[in-house]
């Protein structure tokens, strides 16, 4: 009774101390992961431009959520490096002193399989790297996909480019195979090494002529059971350091990437820039990358000097180097020549506005505190006061991810009231006036940028000629270089002179520059109402509104459902698998109890047994010894394979399923969080979820076993065991109530963070130029503290589970012990053995309880991720694609397009933005759309492409109800270019024409007919590395390859220079003469010679006729706009 208590107390004291040891060390973890996210976010606020060509979004995403994640998880495991090998040594001295000679045997098979082993892990780590490159590849390709989302819909693409994902994710899985083969080896290596070394000592010590006792028998099976647990951990300890040093390898080349040279203030000692004979170039990687054109995308021997005050306007064709030039005074693009200074705080605007997904306000003040004549002032003279009293919660409104809620002329007029706000000394301006109308530009040149920044030093980037004569002077750049520089009235009188030329061809338009923004203000709009009515602080209810316009990320509550299990079941091949799977785990386990009361047999045998007997009984303990060690490989194997067939299915449904998914979730959801289920869940279900699964099922196993043998042994067991039984399952169930809301809050915060990133990354130069890295860097700490709130909490009620678990093991061990002594009085050889058998099973519960308890933990919280993707592959998607009875071939063969009293409402509880609208267009008809805000032009395109269905009315295109056909059936007969082209990785060859339809004499036919510089189809292209212009350039290419019977433009050349811009409408006009245009019209000059203008208002059509009439009628709306032209 003595030894049962101390064997009671041994075991408290034990679980107080590795408990003790688990809560450090996973606190230490917690801040190891907390500092290697923050300085991956730190570093990617400084990185140059080159480092950061060569590193997509996708990749840090999972620097900062798999590889950090792989260092915190192996500082948990990390000491059993030296305790495991420690226990095993201790293990083989005490079984030589017990055996004898006989020990080396055991040794020898340890010795083999140690190599092997090292072997094994320099395989994985080479499959480890190569499996996170194209995992990255694969992130970066879904981030791509999914931020031009509207773009594949409009043309069609979805198939396509779920295709591409698929290709990516299916070399992922190639590589996944591959390495999860090389684990199986390495853990069912290391899981049957005590079954070898077992078989290579007991079969020496019978060869050597020893009898197998009793007492030899048990003591030497204790040791193999001690020496279990540390061979059973060491694979999983292995598997961790191999990932992570790939990890850590990954983190290392990225901490280490080069960074930004800020550009200092040099000479100067007054606010100004100064270059002298400087050059600019992009850096490696980015130059190959950069430059898939006929251009050198370089600027060279620039000199120039600005002090104090002062408007440079900068003008150029289509990729001359203008954005690079102010890059380069950003110090974005390194200066690999001369000099350039500058001293003084910067506000910069780039060409395609950051819009941060916050509230307007947020937006506006970037950091500064809220300063309310400052705030009301740039809000003024960026004319915004109206598009505060249109939005609903005035300028608290959330405006979503990217802008998502604003138009582009809203997106830019807000950027540059950014920079109004920040009082700086220096203005860097790129091409602001190209996405607003004549009459707000030549406001907002007139009051914010000649006025309100008069005292300012201004570098404005522009392609509207009729600002040039209001500079102080203009700088002309051509295929990279500086080719004129001074003021406007000396370089125009320069015979033959670039600008000159400009300025000459422009003056030969029919028709005055003349834009309508998409958002034109009435009439009275500009200063007619106080700026305390328009910066207004919305009620409760409409804040709530306001705060509605991006929706928040659900979470689930409760159980896991059974129905998350069985989707995962069912992925992995369905019940059939399942249980196949099962009765592996569990043939395994019996067949090592069955060696155990083999060996017990046989010792208690030992002195009825002859020579020839022994060897019998050697030749079955071998056989069942190496049954189980084939076992533990098919059984891991098995399971494995299973999780890949999981993985496969459960990502290829939820991609599909998303990219299915009507618009309005993209505009409500931020990208983050769907890139959040893609990566760090996807990455659950692919390697975390098989892993755990076979230790979950491995441990019960175990315990199922030990509980049936010692119950068989001594059947008053029983009597403890209910109780404590009773006691395990309370216990866990009020765990993990805990631990899922936990990891379910855990997985919701995590969103937000990699969204912040990915907002970071696309607006770093403005970040930069701002110098607020301070204020994001405090945001992403916050977040990150959320975030780990939950992590902490998760561990911590881990802890408290497993301490009480781990009494339980010690309570089981001390009855088996007990309930042994009180049978004394049975003191035959068999119960002796048996006996013997059922203590060593006991004292081995204690750590197999604590390992099932942190696997099924680990289950729970992981299966929440098979939850959250299932949740995505069940959301509601468009309408179908193709219909069953498909229109005809050739049509739309005339293009007839009727509206009959249509309503549109982008999504539910929204209201109309379209109502009865009724008009007929013409086959073959040029048709120009205006309006003023809200008017409905961008939701008449909405409602012909079907990215929203209509709630009333029809839309019949040449008789055909186009709510009856496929969506592609729609989409594929329609070519669209819209204002904010995308481009996605690839080549020019796959971007102008994905589909490969065309052959390479048509496709340089199109790219010359948009004056598009090119030197090979295959020039590489990358997402963002191409100027606005070029990309624009290119996606009217892929519309004259398409040369559909109707066609869609939203001022499609609204970033090109005025050379480019006039011949690629005379290539339009020319291409689609037969073909019906409908043209939403931002600048007039492109729409006057149309057949009829639509002018909408209030969501319906209020004026249809041709520009002559309309304007004849001095009271129309259209007469009015040209009127605002005129005087702009």
């Amino acid at each position: 009774l003595v030894y049962v208590a101390l064997i009671f107390v041994g075991g408290i004291f034990q679980s107080f101390c590795f408990r003790n040891y688990m809560y450090f060390v996973f606190e230490t973890g917690l801040l190891f992961r907390s500092a290697i996210v923050t300085a991956v976010y730190r570093k990617s606020l400084v990185l140059s431009a080159g480092a950061m060509a060569g590193r997509s979004v996708g990749e840090i995403t999972n620097l900062m959520s798999i590889d950090a994640q792989r260092l915190q998880d192996l500082l948990g495991d990390l000491h059993a490096i030296w305790y495991g090998p420690f226990l095993i040594i201790t293990s083989c001295v005490l079984l030589y002193l017990q055996v004898g000679p006989a020990a080396f045997a055991g040794f020898a098979v340890i010795l083999v399989v140690t190599p092997v082993t090292i072997c094994i892990s320099r395989v994985m780590r080479t499959l480890q790297k190569q499996l996170m490159q194209v995992k990255d590849s694969r992130v970066k390709m879904c981030y791509e996909v999914l931020g031009g989302i509207k773009v594949l819909k409009l043309q069609a693409w979805e198939t396509n480019f779920a295709a591409r994902v698929a290709a990516f994710r299916t070399d992922e899985l190639r590589q996944l195979t591959s390495y999860l083969l090389a684990r199986t080896a390495s853990t069912s290596l290391f899981n049957g090494v005590p079954s070898l070394v077992t078989i290579a000592t007991f079969t020496t010590y019978v060869v050597l002529g020893h009898s197998m006792d009793t007492s030899t028998a048990l003591t030497s099976l204790s040791l193999f059971a001690i020496m279990r647990f540390p061979l059973f951990v060491l694979p999983t300890v292995i598997n961790a350091i191999v990932e992570a040093s790939v990890s850590f390898q990954r983190l290392q080349a990225f901490l280490l990437e080069t960074e930004r040279t800020p550009v200092g203030s040099g000479a100067l000692e007054a606010t100004g820039i100064l270059l002298e004979r400087a050059a600019f170039s992009w850096e490696q990687p980015v130059l190959p990358k950069r430059r898939a054109s006929a251009l050198d995308d370089t600027v060279s021997d620039v000199s120039f000097q600005m002090q104090t005050q002062g408007i440079c306007a900068v003008v150029g064709g289509v990729g001359s180097g203008k954005s690079t030039l102010l890059s380069g005074l950003l110090g974005d693009a390194p200066c690999t020549q001369g000099t350039v200074s500058m001293r003084g705080s910067v506000a910069y605007v780039s060409q395609q506005p950051f819009i941060q997904n916050a509230t307007l306000r947020d937006n506006i003040c970037f950091g500064l505190p809220y300063e309310y004549g400052r705030y009301t002032a740039a809000v003024g003279v960026c004319c915004l006061e109206a598009d505060l009293r249109v939005l609903p919660g005035g300028d608290l409104t959330e405006i979503g991810e990217r802008g998502i809620n604003l138009s582009g002329g809203q997106r830019t007029r807000v950027a540059l009231a950014r920079a109004v706000y920040q009082d700086a000394d220096i203005y860097l301006l790129d091409d602001v006036l190209a996405a607003v109308d004549a009459h707000v530009g030549a406001t907002i040149f007139r009051e914010c940028i000649r006025g309100f920044l008069g005292g300012k030093l201004v570098v404005m980037v522009t392609n509207n000629l009729q600002v040039l004569p209001q500079c102080d002077s203009v700088l002309v750049l051509s295929q990279g270089r500086v080719v004129e520089h001074d003021s406007f009235a000396h370089l125009v009188q320069i015979p033959d002179g670039y600008l000159a030329g400009m300025v000459a061809n422009f003056k030969e338009s029919d028709a005055p520059e003349s834009q309508t923004e998409d958002n034109e203000p009435t009439d009275d709009e500009f200063g007619t109402t106080p700026g305390h009515a328009l910066v207004r602080v919305p009620s409760s209810e409409v804040a709530d509104k306001a705060c509605s316009l991006m929706a928040g990320e659900d979470r689930s509550t409760g159980d896991v459902p059974w129905s998350v299990f069985a989707t995962w079941i069912q992925s992995c091949g369905g019940p059939y698998v399942a249980g196949r799977v099962l009765a592996v785990f569990v043939l395994a386990q019996a067949t090592n109890v069955a060696a155990t009361l083999w060996l017990s047999y046989w010792s208690d045998q030992d002195q009825r047994l002859d020579v020839r007997s022994h060897r019998q009984a050697l030749f079955v303990f071998i056989g069942l010894n190496f049954a189980f060690a084939l076992l533990i490989y098919l059984r891991v194997l098995g399971l494995y394979l299973a999780g890949l067939q999981a993985s496969r299915a459960l990502f290829s449904a939820m991609f599909t399923q998303v990219l299915r998914a009507p618009m309005h979730f993209f505009d409500t959801t931020p990208l983050g969080r769907i890139i959040n289920r893609m990566s760090k869940d996807m990455y659950a279900v692919d390697e975390d979820i098989p892993s755990t699964w076979a230790n979950v099922l491995s441990t019960l196993c175990s315990v199922a076993a030990t509980l049936a043998t010692i119950v068989v042994v001594t059947p008053w067991f029983v009597t403890a065991l209910v109780p404590l039984v009773c006691f395990y399952a309370a216990s866990q169930r009020f765990f993990v109530k805990t631990s899922r809301e936990l990891q379910r809050l855990e997985s919701i915060s995590r969103s937000p963070i990699y969204a912040l990133t990915a907002e970071t990354l696309d607006g770093l130069p403005t970040i930069r130029a701002y110098k607020v890295e301070r204020s994001f860097q405090k945001r992403y700490m916050d977040l990150l503290d959320c975030n780990q709130r939950a992590y902490f909490l998760n561990f911590s009620a881990n802890c408290w589970l497993g301490l009480r678990l781990e009494v339980s093991g010690a309570m089981v061990a001390s009855f088996a012990t007990l309930f042994v002594v009180l049978n004394h009085s049975r003191t035959s050889a068999a119960f002796a053995g048996l006996a013997g058998v059922s203590l060593t099973y006991a004292f081995s519960v204690t750590p197999a309880l604590n390992m099932s308890v942190r696997y099924l933990s680990q289950l729970q919280t992981q299966m929440v991720s098979v939850e959250r993707v299932q949740a995505y592959a069940a959301m509601p998607t468009e309408r179908p694609l193709r219909s069953l009875v498909p229109p005809p071939p050739q049509w739309p063969q005339n293009g007839r397009i009727v509206f009959e009293s249509v309503d549109l409402r982008y999504r539910v509880g929204m209201p109309r933005v379209l109502r009865n609208l009724c008009c007929t267009i013409h086959g073959g008809e040029k048709v120009g759309v205006v309006g003023r805000t809200g008017a409905g032009k961008s939701s008449l395109v909405v409602a012909l492409m079907r990215l929203a269905e209509v709630h009333g009315g029809r839309i019949t295109l040449d008789d055909v109800d186009i709510s009856a056909i496929g969506l592609h059936d729609l989409r594929e007969k329609i070519s669209i270019i819209p204002q904010d082209s995308v481009l996605f990785s690839g080549t020019l060859r796959s971007n102008v024409d994905p589909f490969h339809m065309y052959n390479d004499e048509a496709l340089w036919a199109a790219l010359k007919r948009v004056q598009m510089p090119a030197t090979s189809l295959d020039d590489v292209v990358d997402g963002g590395n191409f100027s606005v212009g070029e990309r624009q350039l290119m996606c009217i290419a892929r519309a004259l390859l398409k040369r559909s019977r109707v066609i869609l433009m939203d001022e499609a050349t609204a970033s090109v220079d005025p050379d480019t811009d006039r011949s690629v409408q005379r290539s339009l006009r020319e291409v689609f003469c037969d073909c019906t245009c409908i043209t939403i019209a931002h600048r007039l000059h492109t729409i006057m010679d149309s057949d009829r203008i639509l002018v909408m208002d209030g969501g319906s059509a209020v004026e249809f006729d041709t520009p002559k009439n309309l304007l004849k009628r001095r009271a129309s709306l259209f007469a009015s706009l040209v009127a605002h032209s005129q005087t702009s």
